[in-house]
């Protein structure tokens, strides 16, 4: 029960958020750099996009949440498939779109391995979206409860390698008498059944990454929104690793950071390097975005060149760019900024956004191309948002 106040206190946070992050924007007629290749507008709402997933060039999946800018209603989620011609509104059967609702899953995580074959998690009590065969369902994890007998399931990181591959993970918490029981959560789908999976430690697993099936990394830390942590993670940050004969074990050695800093976001390179993104305490009393590198070898700790100041940066969001480097997403409470790493050099970069503020929270690069997606919100008035969709280097047909 504590930890539904925590939840409801999350949706308040997002709620004023979005009003400062949302948006129409026009159009852009540029080929190259970030610009804006689409809004999602539903009037008299916030909308904000969340997550973004590409199997190829003329597939990729967006979900995201559209909710009043006043009164108690809560937000509910939203579908868009990208099929090599434009962002079109995937909806849900009404019945499955009542039970999904009641699932109170604010932000959601949408993976995919066909055009045919996706999986959208998010759901409190454990419950996820499933297409088929071009068929919606509604389905449960493995270790599930119910919100009204104390216990919530929340995926914050999937990863979908297959129709017969998928991992969902997060955090399990449970109400015994007075105290919260915490528990970090990992199920794996083969193809036939979830299984739920043994991870070390007590807090959530907010990401996850893999170069190949054969090893992944994620790392267990603070879920934060929009700059503010919502469900406080472990001192300091821990970083996992997994192999079919290892298992998920706490990597070794970790990354030494300093006092406070935070961990929330991590890409593996197909050269086998593995970046982390997170966050680190400046002297304006704010906070810096900071990235720590996996070599194979050791580990290199360092914060991104940024003037500092009062406000709370973080790096969120990471993948590959396609050509050996990598793009960041950083955010702050009021805004958004990105980041790349090229040539062993980190950079910030100035997207052809407009003039309206914006933020963005997930990436995608779409697979044998150098095309990179992006979702989240830009401000429209002073109240409500629109859905984001950037996209850098050509448009992906």
């Amino acid at each position: 029960m504590i930890k539904l106040a925590s939840r409801g206190a999350a949706i308040v946070v997002t709620g004023s958020a979005l009003a400062l992050v949302g948006g129409l924007v026009p159009a852009q007629a540029a080929t190259s750099g970030w610009r804006i290749d689409t809004t999602i507008a539903v009037r008299g709402n916030a909308n904000l996009l969340s997550s973004v997933t590409a199997v190829s060039p003329s597939d990729a999946w967006a979900t995201g949440l559209v909710g009043k800018t006043s009164g108690s209603a809560l937000p509910h989620t939203f579908i868009r498939h990208w099929n090599g011609k434009a962002w079109r509104p995937v909806p849900l059967p009404a019945t499955i779109a009542r039970q999904w609702a009641r699932q109170d899953a604010f932000f959601s995580e949408v993976g995919a391995s066909s055009a045919r074959s996706v999986w959208v998690f998010g759901g409190l009590e454990g419950g996820y979206l499933r297409l088929s065969g071009g068929r919606w369902s509604l389905r449960r994890l493995p270790g599930a409860g119910s919100v009204s007998s104390g216990t919530i399931l929340q995926i914050d990181a999937a990863k979908v390698f297959s129709g017969s591959n998928v991992w969902a993970l997060g955090e399990r918490t449970s109400v015994s008498g007075t105290q919260l029981v915490n528990a970090a959560y990992a199920a794996h789908y083969n193809g036939r059944k979830w299984v739920q999976v043994t991870v070390p430690g007590s807090f959530a697993i907010t990401a996850v990454s893999a170069a190949s099936s054969k090893e992944m990394w994620a790392v267990e830390g603070s879920v934060n929104i929009f700059g503010t942590s919502i469900f406080p993670g472990p001192t300091p940050p821990v970083v996992l690793h997994w192999t079919a004969s290892t298992g998920w074990q706490d990597a070794s050695p970790q990354p030494t950071l300093a006092k406070g800093d935070q961990l929330t976001s991590v890409v593996a390179e197909p050269n086998g390097d593995v970046w982390f993104g997170g966050s680190a305490k400046n002297t304006a009393r704010g906070r810096t975005p900071l990235a720590a590198e996996w070599n194979g070898t050791s580990w290199s700790v360092k914060d991104l060149p940024m003037r500092a100041t009062s406000a709370k940066w973080e790096l969120g969001a990471m993948t590959p760019d396609g050509t050996g480097g990598i793009w960041a997403l950083a955010d702050n409470s009021q805004k958004g900024g990105i980041w790349r790493l090229h040539s062993g050099r980190w950079s910030q970069v100035r997207p052809a956004f407009g003039k309206r503020q914006w933020i963005l929270l997930a990436l995608a690069l779409v697979p044998r191309t150098h095309s990179v997606w992006a979702v989240g919100a830009v401000l429209v008035g002073k109240s409500s948002s629109d859905g984001l969709i950037a996209v850098h280097g050509p448009l992906p047909r």
